[in-house]
């Protein structure tokens, strides 16, 4: 009534499925396969970076130390002008020059030869030229060659100078600046000087030194201060201190050899007629700095 299956339709299914299984782990296969080359051309890749560098290295490793040769910084020429040879002074110049040989007048309408060869119908003299390059008439002046500059920093611009070498000043109360004559140091030198006193005090202690005792006193300003120390025309301690009829006090040096200029005071300017007088008290001062130098030898 019924047919029976066959045994062969089961050998096929099976057949079917193990070949199925085997495709599935041929896959498998070649992924693996394929993921193990591309680690193998990044580690190529890897290698010839490597040597690449290191290459690259060596070569810059060969190359050879040039000493540093001075290039002349002092005398550098400025190259912000015309160059010399186009300049309006040179145009002049050759054109002087064509004008003397007589060229100009043999290629006069026949051929150009740029701004110098023009006919010039006005002879100038030697001394017309010559100030041609300091007036200007003749195209702008020619900068100069060599160029130095040198620099002055003033780290105190609002004290007198005067006042603080010399202890005058031509201004008197109207100076705008201050006149002091104190000397002023920066935080990091007060800093320095101050842990060194304190380092030679704990040396002292450790060797059982008494410590040096601090004069009070030892900045105080006295009344002499206020007078003039120094003589405005040499800016140096006075030498046989000499005063002029308008109060003003100089070496005796000084005084002469500023009378043989002119017979008026270097400070105010007023007559002096010739007349010095000599400075009692800064002779006395002189005297006394003079001895105690003496002893102190």
């Amino acid at each position: 009534m019924f047919a029976t299956r066959s045994k062969k339709s089961k050998s096929q299914k099976r057949k079917s499925d193990i070949e199925s299984e085997n495709s599935d782990a041929k896959l498998v296969l070649e992924i693996a396969k394929s993921t193990s080359k591309r680690n193998k051309t990044n580690r190529d890749a890897n290698t010839r970076n490597k040597d690449t560098l290191g290459r690259e290295a060596m070569i810059e490793s060969e190359r050879q130390v040039v000493p540093h040769v001075y290039a002349g910084d002092a005398t550098y020429e400025t190259q912000i002008d015309t160059e010399k040879d186009r300049d309006a002074r040179a145009v002049m110049e050759k054109n002087i020059s064509l004008n003397k040989a007589g060229s100009i007048d043999d290629t006069s309408g026949k051929l150009y030869k740029g701004q110098a060869a023009y006919k010039n119908y006005i002879a100038k003299s030697e001394s017309q030229i010559g100030m041609n390059k300091y007036t200007g008439t003749q195209g702008p002046i020619r900068a100069q060659t060599w160029a130095r500059s040198i620099c002055r920093f003033d780290y105190q611009p609002d004290v007198c100078k005067d006042y603080k070498e010399t202890g005058f000043c031509g201004f008197g109360d109207t100076c705008k600046f201050l006149h002091d004559r104190g000397d002023y140091k920066g935080g990091w030198q007060i800093e320095k000087e101050y842990n060194e006193k304190q380092m030679t005090q704990r040396q002292r202690i450790i060797q059982g030194k008494k410590i040096d005792e601090v004069d009070e006193n030892e900045y105080l300003i006295s009344d002499d201060d206020d007078e003039q120390f120094a003589c405005t025309i040499c800016r140096q301690p006075f030498q046989n201190a000499v005063k002029t009829i308008c109060g003003h006090i100089f070496c005796e040096k000084c005084a002469l050899k500023q009378f043989r200029k002119t017979s008026r005071c270097f400070n105010c300017g007023k007559q002096t007629n010739g007349a010095f007088n000599v400075a009692s008290e800064h002779r006395q001062k002189e005297e006394k700095k003079t001895k105690i130098a003496e002893d102190s030898t």
